[in-house]
């Protein structure tokens, strides 16, 4: 079946989370290097030129699963930390198990600022930066819940020290399994998990934000 324009904006936008769903689909299958125009129409089955009326680039797309990804992750926060931290350990366990469960958006993020953000387009740059802002700063209040003696500056610096651990990912296991990635072991230096690297920095930053 021929992928025919959609005419009204409710359409378009089923056109759009379509193409965007495809794009993921494709990223987990092949990695995103080999994700092309041409692989997501074959994914959709509709005529390549079809999908110049929605995306100028792949990167543009990327973009925007990488924000609905952000978005799905603050609501798994919100959703799984809803009082005080009363055990530090237990938290840190808890915390990386929810970034854990968003490999995808992990993933993606390790990559925009070095790959995607370079052959984006300036608007959907633009409305990037403005809507990961608007996302994840929806955590702030999660965080003043989790840790209610934090400042307003040991919130934003908890929150911006997150996305400096998402540099942790591409050396774990998933990312590695994620992207196709050989993993060799060895005894010198062998493979981790994402939260067994992500942990130890975790309780690091806590110590140095909870006054006792």
């Amino acid at each position: 079946m021929e992928f025919r324009r959609a005419r009204g904006s409710e359409q378009k936008q089923m056109r759009v989370q379509q193409i965007i769903d495809a794009a993921g689909e494709l990223y987990k299958e092949i990695g995103y290097d080999k994700v092309t125009f041409t692989g997501i129409v074959k994914k959709l089955n509709f005529a390549r030129n079809s999908i110049y009326n929605y995306f100028s680039c792949k990167e543009d797309i990327f973009l925007l699963l990488l924000l609905q990804e952000i978005e799905k992750f603050v609501e798994d926060v919100q959703s799984v930390f809803k009082t005080e931290v009363t055990d530090i350990d237990a938290f840190c366990i808890d915390w990386a198990q929810v970034w854990s469960r968003h490999t995808l958006m992990m993933g993606i993020f390790s990559i925009v600022n070095t790959v995607i953000l370079k052959d984006a387009s300036e608007t959907a740059h633009k409305e990037y930066r403005a809507n990961l802002h608007k996302i994840y700063w929806g955590l702030t209040d999660t965080v003043k819940i989790m840790f209610p003696q934090f400042s307003d500056e040991d919130v934003a610096f908890f929150l911006n020290y997150q996305t400096y651990a998402l540099a942790i990912f591409p050396t774990s296991i998933e990312y590695k399994k994620l992207n196709r990635i050989p993993i060799f072991e060895d005894p010198s230096f062998g493979p981790h998990t994402f939260a067994e690297e992500y942990i130890p920095y975790l309780k690091i930053i806590l110590k140095h934000l909870i006054k006792e």
